[in-house]
Order: structure tokens, then sequence, then C-alpha cells
């Protein structure tokens, strides 16, 4: 399923911020899993857990926290030798929610393209992408044989959603019909268990429906700030159908946005 391409200022109205500065996974709504209580040392933050699939290429099992990200950011990162496409970009800096404080567990947001592209890149792994390497190709959106973010979350082409055919109601995944107090807010990242999918093949692979929105190595243009990529699964905004592995939204290159997140994959 296929939206218009967005400016980015209807972007940024179409995808409603979560909240997402709360201290605890009770407050949050977690239920086990990998999240738990948000870390307040950034300094131990490890890589997350990557996960082989069927179609040759692994995938982070969780969204990249903010503890992560900040942990990168500690390296002083330098923006230049960018792709040509990302030579705007001087600031790795998330726009919002920014430092992490005690919500390090939570997804990190506000991270435009180029930011979630050189993340990737300086773990040794990459945007997701095409199987096989490169840029998944916009009408692939769909195309389980193509897209690495796709194939994850619909177990292969099996599923509209991780966990099945049918929408949950907010049952499983951080989604808008969960129920969380004082609204909608991030959860901590793999803090849902069962927001995987029951594909023994595919679990493991945790909120590719609903919790943040995530960027896609999939872009309309290489010509840079003002390029359309592809925004994927859903945030605990999104309700039934926009938290679907076959949705998609697009967004600037350059736009930071809440509540747009990233995972990576490995070839």
């Amino acid at each position: 399923m296929r939206n218009l391409a967005l400016s980015a200022a209807l972007v940024l109205t179409c995808l409603p911020a979560c909240g997402g500065d709360v201290s605890s996974s009770e407050e949050l709504g977690g239920s086990g899993g990998g999240g738990g209580q948000a870390s307040q040392d950034c300094s131990v933050a490890k890589p997350s857990t990557m996960v082989a699939l069927p179609e040759g290429f692994s995938i982070d099992a969780t969204e990249v926290s903010r503890c992560q990200y900040q942990a990168w950011l500690d390296t002083l990162p330098s923006t230049a030798g960018q792709d040509p496409w990302c030579s705007f970009n001087t600031d790795f800096t998330p726009e919002c929610y920014w430092p992490p404080a005690a919500e390090g567990n939570l997804p990190v947001t506000c991270v435009d393209w180029c930011d979630a592209f050189a993340y990737c890149k300086a773990l040794g792994k990459r945007l997701c992408g095409k199987i096989g390497g490169g840029p998944n190709a916009m009408e692939d959106l769909d195309d389980p044989t193509k897209s690495q973010w796709y194939a994850a979350c619909s177990s292969g082409g099996k599923y509209a959603y991780p966990y099945g055919h049918a929408y949950d109601d907010g049952k499983l995944c951080n989604d808008a019909d969960r129920s969380s107090p004082g609204g909608r807010w991030y959860v901590p990242v793999g803090s849902l268990s069962a927001c995987q999918s029951t594909e023994v093949s595919y679990a493991g692979v945790f909120d590719l429906s609903g919790n943040v929105w995530e960027w896609e190595d999939s872009c309309e243009g290489d010509l840079g700030l003002g390029d359309y990529c592809r925004i994927r699964g859903g945030s605990c905004m999104s309700p039934e159908g926009y938290a679907s592995c076959g949705w998609e939204m697009l967004g600037s290159r350059g736009e930071g946005l809440d509540p747009v997140g990233f995972r990576c994959c490995l070839n």
C-alpha cells in the first residue's frame, strides 16, 4: 500500500509525537522482553543483537536505542566523507528528546535519514535496503525477495503484520490501540516480547509494527536534502493499516522527525 509523497511539514502533521520521556517500562506498558527500566548510563550501551533471516541477511533485533546512538556520538564521528546526497549534513545530533537522560532504552528518534545511514555504516552494518546490497527500489515496497525490511516484518511475505494476518488491536505491539497511562508513549526497545513473528525463522525481531516509524534505504532521487525517503512500520500513534508491513510514509532525507527512528541490517 502506497501513500502520496508528502512535504516535510505535512509529514510532521501526519506523524504526531507519541511522547517518550517517561521513567520506567511499567509506565510505558512494557511486558517483558529485552527492554525494561531505561538505563541512565549510556557508557555501557551495547549494539543491538542481530537476527539471521532465511533470505541471507541479518537485521537488528530492535530499533536503535537512545543509549546506543549516544555511545556512537561519544566517539565523535566526523560528518566528512558522507555520500554526495548527504553532503548537507553537518551534525548527527538528534533534534528532539536529547540527551537521553533516564530514557536511554527508548528508541532514538528525530534523526534524519543521513544520520541513520551514517550510524549503521560506522558499526559495519547498513541501513536496511535491498537484499543483496544497495538501496531498495521504490517500486519494491512489498516485495519480500527485494526489501530487507519488508521480508523481516512480513515473515518473508507471509503476513500483513509481524505476528500474523489480522491486526491485534494493540494487544501485542505498541500501536494506537494500545492503552498506556497518560496517553501514547514509546516503549523501551524490545520490551514487548510478543511483538515479533510467530514463525521460528523470523522470530526475535521486535517492534517492526508500532513504537516508532523506521527509515529504510529507499529514496526517490539522490540529489540531497529534498529527496523523499521511505519510513515504515508505524508508530505508537498508528492505527490498523498504518502499522502494517506494507504501509509506507515518505519523509525528507534531511528532516529529523518525531516519531521516526531506525534499525540496521547486515548482508
